[in-house]
Formats: C-alpha cells, structure tokens, sequence
C-alpha cells in the first residue's frame, strides 16, 4: 500500500472546507445570498436590488460578503448568475437582457482581488441544478436532469457526479429544444417553436389564449381578464373548477411532458427535479403518466420526476456547495 503524504496546503484546504462558503444568486431584479455548508443554508439569507451597471453589481455582491464576514470565517465564495460564463476563468462570455452590459465582465478575478476568497461562477440554472442533487445526495448518480419552469425554462445537467457545461459553456439550455415544426410562437430568444414558449409560464398564458379565442365571459371568466390574463388567474380558476382552465392546463402539462420524453431518450436520466415558481403549479402524479406513457419502456420504467425541495434557494446552495467540493478536490493528498 502506498502511503499518502498530507502537506500543510492540503490541511488547510480541508480546513477551509469545514467553513461555510457564501453561494450569490445573481438575477435581474435581486441579489440574493447566505452560508452555504453540507449542502444546506446555515444562516439567515441576505437580499438586495440588483443595481444598474457591472461595477454597481460587482460591488453590491462585495458589500453582501463583507456582512457574512462579520458574523464567521468563510472558505469562499460561489456565484449564481445569469447568462453564460467560462467557468475556467470566471468571466461573464453571454448576457441576457435582464442585465445589459454584463457579458464582458471578469467577475472571478474583480471578487478575488477585493476579498481575497477563493471564488467560483456558474451559470445560475447549473448551480441550482447542483444545488438540487447534492441536497438529495444524487450525485453520485449516472444523470440528474434539474428543469426550472418559471417565466422560461432553464435546466442543468449533471452527468457522473459533474455539471455538463458544454463545449462552449451552452450546455443545458434545454428550454430551447424545439417541440413543434409549424412556427407557431416566437420565443423570446428569437426562434420558434421552442420548449420554454409552450412549457414555461408565458407558455401557458399563450395556451390559454387559444383556447379562449372564440369564447364569451358567459363560458369563462378568464375572458373578461383580457391582456391581464396571469398563470396565477390560470391556476386559482382551474382550481376552482373552471373547465376552460383544466383543459389549459392539462395541455400545458403535454407541453412539459413532451419536453421531458425528449430529454428522457436523449439521456436516460435517472431522475428529473423540477424546481422553479411554476413547479408549484405542477400536478405531478399526472405529469409522470404522460412521460412514462410517451417513453420508451425501458427508459421511463425507472424514470423518476420529484418537486424542487429547496425552492428559491437552489441557486444559492448549489453556488456554495460548488465551492466547498472545489476546496476539497484540491485538498485531497496525493
């Protein structure tokens, strides 16, 4: 047997590891962040408004840190944000149109230099994804398949225990896998026919416009909502027993399923997490029927879809949680 040497460096990596990093969800209209340890929130979350400009953000995420210093000793610090990021480097390489100017902006090294933290950035879908299968200790799992349904569809991969990032750090953009030929509905990223536009929430507003075109306020009350029509309206009338509501939202729940099979014959998962705002609205019992029956058999028999269990802050676990396993690959001796 061959001995392994512990040097002083790994030691103080493992050390690191037994603080809590801070994971930072990074999104359009709030920062939010906490302390991030054994893949659970260890302390109160702290929440700001996402100023404008990426020296504004940059330092409303550094004053967020320096809180957290004062009540403990951090190992590090994890980012959540959204558009695409070179992980290597820790650059922002794609933006989205929730924060102009931000492709471009070296957000590892500017963190780096101002609180001397060990710092990691990801993309926002991918850390909640890591969020979710370490929470529910999966990572040791063939592939995790994590699909956030909000006002989009964001997703992330984890194959063998490893975020799938990509070639070109676009891996995962699932809500972009085209589910209809007929150029029906523009999605917001400029294509047509993508999953988000049909699956996400906006998509189950568009469904109901349909089917509500040609009906009277006399067969519905969704028709007197107009252009104010929410998913929230959807919802609560469904709920209530309104049948032009079931039938939107039982094709809503086909719109999510076709998604999920084509996924599902594509990577075999061994399980989907759904998480998001929209997944609340997700009648899951039905929603596993419909893929399974649409799966090959010996894809879906196994096939498992559970609900989100951390919610909003999947994000923020999964960037802290990012960190800490980062700090203890590096520790290891050799």
């Amino acid at each position: 047997m061959t001995e392994k040497t512990i040097t002083s460096s790994s030691v103080d990596s493992f050390v690191k590891t037994r603080m809590p990093a801070v994971g930072v969800d990074l999104g359009g209209t709030k920062i939010r962040a906490a302390a991030v340890l054994d893949s659970k929130l260890v302390s109160e979350p702290m929440q700001v408004a996402t100023p404008s400009g990426p020296e504004n953000i940059v330092q409303a995420i550094i004053d967020l840190i320096g809180n957290f210093q004062k009540d403990c000793v951090l190992s590090g610090v994890g980012i959540a944000t959204a558009g695409i990021v070179n992980c290597d480097t820790g650059e922002i390489v794609g933006s989205t149109g929730n924060l102009p100017g931000w492709a471009g902006t070296p957000l590892k090294q500017m963190l780096e230099a101002k609180t001397m933290l060990p710092t990691l950035v990801d993309n926002d879908a991918n850390a909640a994804a890591y969020g979710e299968a370490s929470a529910r200790e999966l990572m040791n799992t063939s592939c995790i398949s994590v699909v956030t349904l909000g006002t989009g569809i964001g997703g992330g991969l984890i194959i063998n225990g490893k975020l799938f990032r990509g070639a070109h750090w676009g891996g995962g953009e699932i809500g972009h896998i085209r589910i209809s030929m007929g150029n029906k509905r523009l999605c917001t990223c400029g294509l047509f026919d993508c999953w988000e536009a049909y699956g996400a929430g906006r998509g189950l507003v568009a469904t109901a416009r349909d089917i509500l075109s040609g009906l009277s306020s006399n067969q519905t009350p969704l028709c007197a909502l107009g252009e104010k029509l929410t998913t929230y309206a959807i919802v609560d009338a469904a709920r209530s027993g309104d049948i032009v509501a079931q039938r939107a939202m039982d094709s809503w729940h086909e719109h999510i399923a076709a998604g999920l099979v084509n996924l599902a014959h594509i990577l075999d998962p061994d399980a989907f997490i759904i998480t998001g705002g929209m997944a609340e609205c997700v009648d899951f019992s039905l929603l596993h029927e419909m893929v399974t029956d649409r799966c090959l058999p010996r894809v879906g028999e196994n096939l498992m879809i559970h609900k989100s269990n951390l919610g909003g802050m999947a994000g923020i676990v999964g960037a802290g949680q990012l960190v800490l396993d980062s700090l203890a690959e590096k520790q290891l001796p050799t």
